[in-house]
């Protein structure tokens, strides 16, 4: 924890810098210590870094309606924030080719070989898993081509993959009586289903033995799902059609990560999340990632991108 504890010093340490710099005027009051800054409500749309280009800066910043905001999209830590810039900027300069130019880690192309009739949209949600709004899996970046999607997972400083929220209810929440799970993958508190979500018809159990190696129809101990929740979530997103029709090959999950974040090497909880899910992966190449670093290099190739590689740097220390 040593290291990712200096590593986050260090990220916040730019931060501020770039606060102190580009927003003195525009922060919420709170503490400098032990946390990154956070824009004022008024001034959220900022955190979002944008060109000269008055045309250009307006549609970057909708890319990603208000209402589909991170609760803390105003830190300026929020990968979010940080994904709609870079995106936003590939998809406002029309520069989708820069995106052929990425491998992921094994050598194979992150993203595509080629960009024609691919189209790129922000938090795409899954209407066809029976989650019920307000919880539907949602995808940071989607891009969509003749034949393949691409179900892109932008991580920054995070220590970890989201995991699976039903073991973590505590008596008085509403959901505990019903949803509660011991983290394991077998039949409890009177249930018909071995998972929790299964058993309020939420479909995830119904693709998941197709794409990773979890029989369904025997106990698991633990739940091999719940520590990878959100990486499996994104190959669910990359591989199901909207109406609800699995295509193992018809697409993969790209998850890209800071190359200094120790969470993603070594022992990192980040690491070992992705050690488990792809060693369970029954699809070659389902599941890819690339660092932003190496982005960045893509993107530098571009001359109307620069202000996006410097301000990338300058922000997030990304190079």
């Amino acid at each position: 924890m040593a290291r990712y504890a200096d590593y986050q010093k260090a990220v916040r340490n730019t931060l501020w810098a770039w606060a102190d710099r580009i927003h003195p005027d525009q922060l919420d009051g709170g503490t400098r210590q032990g946390r990154p800054p956070v824009l004022a409500r008024e001034f959220e749309s900022r955190n979002v870094l944008v060109p000269p280009d008055g045309a250009r800066a307006v549609d970057i910043r909708a890319a990603i309606p208000q209402e589909q905001r991170h609760h803390w999209f105003r830190s300026l830590q929020s990968s979010q924030a940080l994904a709609q810039s870079v995106f936003g900027a590939i998809r406002a300069f029309d520069r989708l080719d820069l995106l052929q130019n990425l491998s992921d880690g094994c050598g194979r192309p992150a993203f595509y070989e080629n960009a024609r009739g691919w189209t790129l949209g922000f938090e795409h949600e899954m209407r066809c898993l029976g989650e019920g709004k307000g919880r539907r899996t949602s995808v940071d970046v989607l891009l969509s081509g003749p034949e393949r999607r691409i179900a892109v997972e932008c991580k920054f400083a995070e220590p970890a993959f989201g995991t699976c929220s039903r073991p973590r209810l505590r008596p008085g929440d509403p959901a505990w009586p019903k949803q509660h799970c011991d983290e394991n993958y077998r039949l409890q508190r009177g249930r018909q289903s071995r998972c929790a979500l299964a058993e309020i018809g939420i479909r995830y159990w119904d693709y998941l033995p197709a794409l990773f190696d979890w029989p369904s129809d025997r106990d698991h101990r633990p739940c091999p799902f719940g520590t990878v929740y959100q990486l499996a979530r994104n190959a669910l997103a990359a591989t199901v059609s909207p109406n609800g029709d699995l295509n193992p090959t018809g697409g993969h999950v790209l998850v890209l990560y800071d190359a200094r974040n120790p969470a993603f090497h070594g022992k990192g909880e980040a690491e070992r999340q992705w050690a488990a899910a792809l060693a369970a992966c029954r699809v070659p190449g389902l599941l890819r990632r690339a660092s932003w670093q190496s982005l960045m290099s893509a993107m530098a190739e571009a001359p109307e991108l620069r202000w996006l590689v410097d301000g990338v740097h300058g922000k997030y220390g990304l190079a």
